[in-house]
This record gives structure tokens, C-alpha cells and sequence, in this order.
């Protein structure tokens, strides 16, 4: 009996490190999901879930694919699904700040407060700035009626980002009764910065512009005399010069043609004989 119980302890010990082995070779991407069945309708987003998740057979820590693909999960319409995801690619790097934004904002969907807010702070934990998170922590500190905290965040998110006040870039704002407590939070530093009269330094490609002269005394400045208005008291005016015109150019006469030759008188025709 005493050698046997030896020899069960190394076979429970073996069977535990083959069962640890095996769950942590588990890969549940091996076998299709159940949503796979619905990735037939010939949209883009099918088929790039479906090229995630082949991706993910080959590499199940990614911790990007995890996120690309609850992020398509919820486009599709499964968002328990999208964050199993969210939670996956958690696991897989833990300072993976999109993950955090997008498992706060699916928890806070379907109103898990608490777990809501947990994510979101941890991704400004990791991403300080991210207005967007520290609005929609903002969002779920007010329905929890923490209205010192939610005024706090909204006016950092605004600071940050002035843009999440329009509607077409924060369709949320509508959602919050606080933005005005927000604005005024942020008035004086806001005032202050707006009324800062700035001067820029000299452009280098800017042409530098010469200083006037600097004026005569007075007692050096010469008053000029009234001009002449009587025509007799007016000069002459002078006759311009006119330059003699240069002498035309000499021609020379052409060469005489030499005479014609003399030509002979002709000869006296003889008289006839008197009759």
C-alpha cells in the first residue's frame, strides 16, 4: 500500500500538468463560432470578421485582432460578443488602452455602471488626454448623480477636445444636463488665453521695411517763398537749343558714259550725163 501511494501522487501530478497544458494550449477559435452562421449576407463587415477570425486561429494573443474584431462585432449586432473580445484583448496586454474605451463603452450600454467606469478610468490611467474617455466617464458619473465629478471630467474633456461640444462630432452631448457648469468651470482660463495680445516675431522672408528719416529741427526748416503769380514777373522761358542736323552724306556723281564713235558721211551718189 505504501508503494502505491507514491506512484498515485506522480500520476495525479502528471494528469494535472497534462490538463494545465492542455487548457492553456485551448484555442477557441478552432471551431467556428456561433455568430460565424450569420456571416453570409455578402456585406464588406462578413467578410472581414471572417478574415479576423482566421487570423486569430493562427495567433489567439493578438491583442489588436481581438480588438478589430469586437469592434466588428458590435457593426454586426453581437455586442456580448464584442466584449468577450474587449475582455480578451485585456488579457492579452493589460496597457492596450483601446480595449479599455470599448469594453467601457459596451458595459456602459447596457448599464453596468460600475464596470463602465473601471474601464474608462483605466484607459486615462494609460492614455492621459483621451477626451473622449474622460467624457463618457463624465456621462456615467452623472447618471450615478456624481455632479462635482462629472462637471470636473466634462470640463477637462472640453478643454481638451473643443470640439466634442458640436453635436455632429458628440451626438452624446444632448445626453448631459451639465455642459453649461462645464463651460463656466473652464470660463476664466478660457478668458484669459482669448485675451492674450500676442505679438508674432519678424518673418524672415518678409521684406524689412526702412525707418523714416528722422526730421530737421525746427529752426532748420526752411519755409518756402510764395510762387510768382504776375505773368511780367515770370522769366522767359527759354528756347530749347535745337542741334544742327548732322550734313548729308556726299554722294558721289556717276562715272560719264563714254560718246559713240563718229560714223562716216556717206559717199556723193554721181550725176548723170547731160543729154
Amino acid at each position: 500500500m505504501k508503494r502505491l501511494l507514491p506512484i498515485a501522487v506522480a500520476a495525479l501530478a502528471l494528469s494535472g500538468c497534462a490538463a494545465m497544458r492542455d487548457l492553456s494550449s485551448d484555442n477557441p477559435y478552432e471551431k467556428p463560432p456561433f455568430y460565424a452562421k450569420y456571416l453570409n449576407t455578402g456585406a464588406p463587415v462578413d467578410s472581414h470578421i471572417t478574415r479576423t477570425l482566421d487570423a486569430l486561429q493562427q495567433n489567439p494573443r493578438s491583442a489588436e485582432l481581438h480588438n478589430a474584431l469586437g469592434t466588428m462585432l458590435i457593426e454586426k449586432g453581437f455586442p456580448k460578443d464584442a466584449e468577450v473580445e474587449f475582455e480578451r484583448a485585456i488579457n492579452s496586454s493589460r496597457r492596450y488602452y483601446p480595449a479599455w474605451y470599448n469594453l467601457g463603452l459596451v458595459r456602459a450600454s447596457r448599464g453596468d455602471e460600475l464596470g463602465a467606469a473601471r474601464a474608462l478610468r483605466r484607459t486615462v490611467q494609460l492614455k492621459p488626454g483621451h477626451a473622449q474617455a474622460l467624457f463618457q466617464l463624465g456621462l456615467v458619473e452623472e447618471k450615478r448623480q456624481h455632479v462635482d465629478s462629472a462637471v470636473r471630467l466634462y470640463a477637462k474633456a472640453y478643454a481638451i477636445n473643443p470640439s466634442l461640444l458640436r453635436i455632429d462630432v458628440n451626438p452624446r452631448i444632448l445626453d448631459s444636463r451639465l455642459t453649461a457648469l462645464a463651460l463656466l468651470r473652464n470660463y476664466p482660463a478660457t478668458q484669459t488665453r482669448k485675451s492674450m495680445q500676442l505679438q508674432g516675431g519678424a518673418d524672415p522672408n518678409e521684406t524689412p521695411v526702412e525707418a523714416p528719416s528722422p526730421q530737421a529741427a525746427a529752426k532748420n526748416i526752411v519755409t518756402p517763398a510764395p510762387p510768382v503769380t504776375d505773368p511780367s514777373q515770370q522769366p522767359a522761358p527759354k528756347t530749347p537749343a535745337v542741334a544742327p542736323k548732322p550734313p548729308a552724306a556726299v554722294q558721289p556723281a556717276p562715272a560719264a558714259k563714254p560718246a559713240p564713235p563718229a560714223q562716216p558721211a556717206p559717199a556723193a551718189k554721181p550725176k548723170p550725163p547731160a543729154r
